[in-house]
């Protein structure tokens, strides 16, 4: 049996605890949040409960480039899960590169974004880490593996403000307790 559009990838939604942190991160003064690849809608349910005004396209691909005052995303990381029939270039090549070009679009898109991303999006380019830290990069929140079930991709969370110039501050996320906002230690 072929799972349909809204099943696969199920396993690599943001689980509540993290949007519900995610969204925490954004501040002050924010109304109108873009959530460009929102899945089964998990970040967009935190956002509305917040009493942000969401924008969640079907398709990202096809959304005209506008402003918003913030970006919450967790972009697949693999054309396997992207569903791309309006994207433009070649992704199937490329696997991974996909997360990091919908994270840089987003950040001319907002001045505040917060990405859930691989860790090797930091770590395996100096390019990329100085490209995130020269945008304004706050805090770099490290998740635990078990984030995401059968996903052998170690993720986080990157804070960025736009113009942010102070240091970046390194958090680890604890999941022990679902029932509530995970503690941070």
């Amino acid at each position: 049996m072929e799972l349909t559009k809204d099943q696969k990838g199920i396993d690599f939604q943001t689980p509540v605890e993290v949007a519900k942190y995610m969204v925490s991160l954004l501040p002050a003064g924010i109304t109108t949040v873009l959530e460009p690849t929102p899945g089964i809608g998990n970040i967009v349910r935190e956002l509305e409960r917040s009493g942000y005004q969401v924008t969640a396209p079907e398709d990202y691909f096809l959304l005209p480039p506008d402003r918003w005052d913030a970006a919450v995303l967790n972009p697949p990381f693999s054309a396997k899960y992207a569903y791309l029939d309006n994207a433009e270039g070649d992704f199937s090549k490329y696997g991974m590169r996909l997360g990091y070009k919908i994270l840089t679009e987003n950040m001319e898109m907002s001045d505040n974004v917060i990405a859930l991303m691989p860790w090797f999006t930091i770590s395996d380019s100096d390019v990329r880490l100085r490209h995130l830290k020269s945008y304004g990069l706050i805090s770099v929140t490290a998740l635990p593996r078990k984030t995401f079930q059968y996903a052998r991709i170690q993720t986080c969370v990157l804070q960025l403000q736009k113009g942010f110039t102070g240091p970046t501050q390194f958090i680890v996320y604890d999941l022990k307790d679902k029932q509530q906002l995970p503690t941070l230690f």
